[in-house]
């Protein structure tokens, strides 16, 4: 495809590359470099290209969702902090030979529309999959509310959502699919902040879960009190003809069945501070049993309630695989402290989704470098993948690195600080090996 679009490195790039055989270029961020041929493997390129606006189509090979996902890995925020950088490692990266100005950020992204990104998104988790970075047996999906900062919302078409106090802001509000067993983002989305309806989530998950994993591969999927109300429950269980377990909010049906449990006083307890009742509830609309937990904190008598279709389960099992869910909350927070999720680029709706496509890649980009290139100094002692910042940390920023070619014309990057922990030794033995990208 690239072949037959006749795309062309840039040619300032190009000329850059060629000086690199006599000269050395002193750069302090090459996790963008180091990052780029994973990145590769996710067809951005070749995605652009066949579902992108036609002013994503120019002659060169790089583009500016490259830059904006390398930025990101190296560490910048925001295109300002990147802009108002000297080093050139992200533009190496993403082949080019100078840092772009800020109004080309901005101005070029002004054509991509939701049905772009959409395309591009699936086609992202497309690919994730087949590099086994996704499973899909086991996933959650969650909200997350990110309050906006634009002083004429109104204008760039945004809606309020409650925040977590309950207060109603003007707010980004991205639906996120995660793969709760391997710990990483299957797909994101832009969902306006007044959507609570049903036909949310329907649309959401149609678009953005059914596409990419098959009904048969999911076993069970994890959801929060955002989607509580019976027809989402029941639209989940039907759709993906598999296990649901909820944390349930406590609107008037739910509130009942509580008072129904607890008239039971059929307590038991459950870890220290804890007791537990359940009772089995038949949903009318398709005569299945859902197993119904209250959970409440025996000193402050604070309840919480849950649900699963696991009846054959016990309520203290229940409890606990409702923990598999709890990867998604981590997710959430490692993309924002580490992916800048809160920091998109511009304030209309289609720029904050563009923002999110580009979060995503950079997940998606620093999970495939693990799992090719995955040290024990990166890896805890339960067996956790480090975030982000641990590799910056490391080897991605703030390094004293030379870049250069050798003979055979790879480029050659030389860390001159040392190797205290032989971290960067054992990632060149990796590297030279084949299961490497090209």
């Amino acid at each position: 495809m690239i072949e037959q679009a006749r795309l062309k490195v840039n040619p300032s790039f190009a000329r850059f590359a060629k000086a690199l055989f006599h000269r050395k270029v002193s750069i302090s961020n090459p996790g963008a470099i180091i990052a780029a041929p994973f990145l590769d493997q996710l067809g951005v390129v070749e995605a652009l290209h066949t579902y992108g606006p036609e002013n994503f189509r120019p002659t060169d090979i790089t583009n500016n969702i490259i830059v904006n996902v390398l930025r990101i890995i190296a560490g910048f925020p925001t295109i300002n902090d990147y802009t108002m950088n000297s080093d050139r490692s992200v533009a190496i990266g993403a082949g080019l030979s100078l840092n772009p100005g800020k109004s080309r950020f901005y101005d070029s992204f002004d054509k991509l529309r939701f049905e772009h990104l959409q395309a591009l998104r699936n086609d992202a988790s497309c690919r994730a999959r087949e590099l086994n970075l996704i499973e899909g047996r086991h996933i959650a999906v969650d909200y997350h509310c990110d309050p906006c900062d634009s002083r004429y919302p109104e204008d760039k078409a945004l809606s309020k959502s409650p925040d977590k106090n309950g207060n109603l802001v003007y707010a980004h509000r991205p639906q996120i699919i995660w793969d709760s067993m391997n710990n990483t983002i299957i797909n994101i989305a832009y969902c306006e902040g007044r959507s609570r309806a049903p036909s949310a989530l329907f649309k959401f998950c149609e678009e953005n879960l059914f596409k990419i994993i098959d009904v048969d591969v999911i076993e069970e999927i994890y959801a929060d009190s955002e989607y509580t109300g019976e027809k989402q429950l029941i639209y989940l269980m039907v759709r993906s003809d598999s296990h649901i377990t909820m944390c349930l909010k406590q609107n008037p049906k739910i509130k009942k069945w509580k008072e129904e449990t607890i008239k039971q006083k059929k307590w038991r307890d459950y870890e220290e501070n804890y007791r537990i009742a359940s009772r089995d509830f038949i949903l009318p609309e398709t005569g299945k049993g859902f197993r119904f937990i209250v959970k409440q904190n025996k000193e402050t008598l604070e309840t919480r309630c849950f649900g699963s279709t696991h009846t054959d389960y016990s309520p203290i099992k229940i409890l606990n695989s409702y923990h598999v869910r709890w990867p998604v909350e981590t997710g959430i927070k490692d993309l924002i402290e580490n992916y800048y999720l809160n920091k998109p680029i511009g304030t209309s709706p289609e720029k904050v989704e563009l923002h999110y496509y580009c979060v995503m890649l950079a997940r998606m980009t620093i999970d495939y470098f693990r799992s090719i290139l995955c040290c024990r100094e990166w890896q805890s002692p339960e067996d956790w993948k480090c975030v982000l910042s641990t590799i910056r940390t490391s080897m991605f920023s703030n390094q004293n690195c030379e870049l250069s070619r050798d003979d055979s014309g790879d480029l050659l990057l030389t860390f001159l600080d040392g190797d205290r922990y032989g971290v960067k030794k054992q990632l060149a033995k990796e590297w030279s090996k084949e299961k490497m990208p090209d």
